[in-house]
């Protein structure tokens, strides 16, 4: 058997999942590489929602232990 190239990268799979992550991959790059700044607002948008939400799932528990 042949070892991975890739640590924790399962070399299985269909071909269809492979070329989807493909298809994925090279349109973050397309998008990265031809509008850098809107990329990069999506990436801090996101990072501001995510954030939101963590915060507020940390309340609930801190909530929870108050009350």
């Amino acid at each position: 058997m042949a070892k991975s190239v890739l640590p924790n990268f399962k070399s299985g799979g269909g071909l269809i999942k492979k070329a989807i992550g493909v298809v994925i991959l090279l349109a973050v790059l397309a998008l990265v590489i031809r509008h850098p700044h809107d990329a990069a607002g999506m990436v801090n948008s996101a990072k501001d929602q995510g954030g939101g939400v963590i915060d507020s799932v940390a309340k609930f528990f801190q909530d929870l232990g108050h009350g």
